[in-house]
């Protein structure tokens, strides 16, 4: 069997599998097979059969219906025909994930959309499954990813988050602009706490910006982001701040287990990190005002 391992946010994923389904993003998050694994990722040619579903329907969430045993959660795709995968068994609160894709790479559909076709299809399937995958996995090890586009500035971390088109991208695009700042993610990163620090990550799944680097940066600050003429920087009060990172994150609650643990996560990052209201615009000053709020604020 193929091994290949992948450190993430610090966590080591095990690939059991072949590794040309895993989209060319992730080379840069290819570690030494030595390492500790913290998550099993298993990928199968081979089209599940799940009967169940006849009788059966269990919970529809989104395009899959999900059934809870006594062992594993299962993820079912029923409208899931080709180019894609038709069932996820999760075991081990989402450390042990594998995919029964719904062909293999030479069966007679493969073959007629081309060899080549059908990988990259398939390397877009799995980059989005895993990613639900990683960051439902991540909440049982006390972390959780945020909807934020990132930067590094003097060796911290500012994530701006906010709903898609409302400008997070263009903060942190301006931020390096103007004083030359790295982005560390262009769309998501991954909040966890070491040695009492709250960490952010780059993580390979960056959005339409194609910005991300595999670095690991203690966060400075959470800023949400709001439209305005003018700029101005708030602190939120503890019930904004709650709705605040419960909006912003890609962790699900399918259980009450994994609503628990969001909200701890959430009141961990609510207590230890800077998070802000800014109401900007996308002129350039909007940098300097926040720089300055940062550095002179007794937070």
């Amino acid at each position: 069997m193929d091994i290949t391992k992948y450190k993430i946010a610090d966590f080591v994923i095990e690939l059991r599998g072949d590794s040309i389904y895993m989209d060319d993003r992730f080379k840069l998050f290819l570690c030494d097979n030595s390492e500790k694994t913290d998550m099993v990722l298993n990928i199968v040619e081979k089209r599940k059969k799940f009967p169940e579903y006849i009788l059966n329907k269990g919970t529809r969430i989104g395009i899959f219906h999900a059934y809870w045993k006594k062992d594993k959660i299962i993820q079912f795709f029923p409208y899931q025909e080709h180019l894609g995968v038709r069932l996820v068994e999760c075991r081990n609160n989402f450390h042990d994930v594998t995919y029964y894709l719904c062909d293999k790479r030479d069966s007679a559909y493969a073959k007629m959309i081309g060899y080549e076709e059908y990988i990259d299809q398939m390397q877009g399937v799995i980059f989005n499954l895993f990613q639900e995958s990683f960051f439902n996995m991540i909440l049982f090890e006390n972390a959780m990813s945020i909807h934020s586009a990132s930067i590094i500035y003097e060796n911290k971390a500012i994530a701006f988050s906010a709903s898609s088109g409302t400008g997070k991208s263009t903060q942190a695009n301006m931020w390096n602009r103007v004083l030359g700042t790295e982005v560390l993610d262009g769309d998501v990163t991954v909040c966890r706490e070491i040695d009492n620090k709250l960490y952010v990550y780059g993580l390979p799944w960056c959005g339409s910006s194609g910005q991300f680097v595999n670095k690991r940066v203690e966060l400075e600050a959470l800023v949400f982001l709001k439209q305005a003429k003018e700029n101005k920087v708030r602190v939120p009060s503890l019930k904004e701040k709650i709705g605040l990172i419960f909006s912003s994150t890609f962790s699900e609650t399918w259980d009450d287990e994994m609503a628990k643990k969001r909200a701890k996560i959430t009141e961990n990052i609510i207590s230890k990190a800077k998070i802000l209201e800014y109401s900007c615009n996308m002129n350039e000053s909007a940098v300097l005002v926040l720089k300055e709020f940062l550095r002179n604020s007794e937070y």
